[in-house]
């Protein structure tokens, strides 16, 4: 392991312990094996995936709807991202090709987009209808910012990235996805990065102690509900609202795409991660901060 992403490793241990109108677009989403494009005007020219969008959105409006939903559900939302940043940015230095897996609307893609302007920054994701979303938000970033449409499920999801990484990425993502296909999604990463690459994720992890677990939970509620009161949407609510603006059509065809859910909502355990993390061939494994059931957990390759 290199002696400076060591000395990273070192210096971050400490950080579980003190924190207990829409843009014109030049890059496409890719659909890998497909690689369908999208015109100019936010539009779908054709399909994306198997998924066709007939109909112009408020692509901005939905954009802001979702970010308020997200940090009804995400305290420090913000505080999750920085912290990516400046650990990429300190084991690292200047990464010139990151994956964002599982990227949604590419929220977390701005900043480290923004704090890198070398890089080009890879957006994966399956649900089309989000990267149409994504596809607003990044525009400005021309081809740096670059969206794929892939399952995370299939090893096919590196096809159209510049390998080996520097980096990868992921926020309130990956717990959509089975133990088993994680487990397998950690191994596949571990391929695609380069040695000394980063990996980082900030998701939801379970306690081992169910009364912690309830205990938790609670306060997340409480949480959920002062965001209430602010006039977010929960999550059913945003995409009963979504839905009605995409059509019964393209919901039909997203939910035959997307399939039944496989995750678990509360996330695996931290040591479960940690040890699948270690045997995918990571090194200094660790998590650098965690406030309840969230955390954000990675190692080096």
């Amino acid at each position: 392991m290199p002696q400076s992403a060591l000395l990273f490793m070192q210096r971050h241990r400490s950080s579980v312990e003190s924190a207990t109108k829409p843009a014109q677009c030049s890059h496409c989403i890719t659909r890998v094996m497909e690689r369908q494009a999208l015109n100019q005007d936010g539009m779908a020219q054709g399909a994306i995936g198997r998924v066709t969008v007939t109909a112009e959105l408020d692509y901005a409006h939905w954009l802001n709807r979702w970010d308020r939903m997200q940090a009804r559900y995400l305290v420090a939302r913000q505080e999750r991202f920085d912290l990516i940043v400046r650990l990429l940015r300190d084991a690292l230095g200047a990464p010139t090709r990151i994956v964002d897996l599982g990227c949604g609307t590419g929220s977390l893609m701005v900043p480290i987009l923004e704090a890198f302007p070398q890089a080009t920054v890879y957006g994966i994701d399956l649900d089309p209808t989000l990267l149409l979303l994504a596809r607003t938000r990044l525009g400005r970033y021309g081809p740096r910012a670059r969206l794929l449409q892939a399952d995370l499920r299939e090893a096919a999801w590196r096809e159209g990235l510049d390998l080996p990484l520097d980096a990868a990425v992921s926020a309130t993502a990956l717990h959509w996805l089975s133990p088993s296909h994680l487990a397998a999604l950690y191994d596949c990463l571990a391929q695609a990065l380069r040695p000394g690459a980063l990996f980082l994720n900030a998701d939801h992890v379970a306690s081992e102690s169910p009364a912690v677990q309830t205990a938790w939970e609670r306060q997340r509620a409480l949480e959920r509900a002062k965001a209430t009161g602010q006039g977010a949407d929960d999550w059913d609510g945003f995409w009963q609202a979504y839905g009605q603006a995409l059509g019964p059509d393209l919901c039909r065809e997203r939910r035959q795409l997307l399939g039944e859910w496989q995750g678990v909502e509360e996330g695996m355990p931290l040591a479960w991660h940690l040890d699948a993390l270690r045997a995918s061939g990571f090194t200094a494994v660790d998590c650098f901060w965690r406030r309840d059931c969230d955390a954000i957990y990675g190692g080096v390759r």
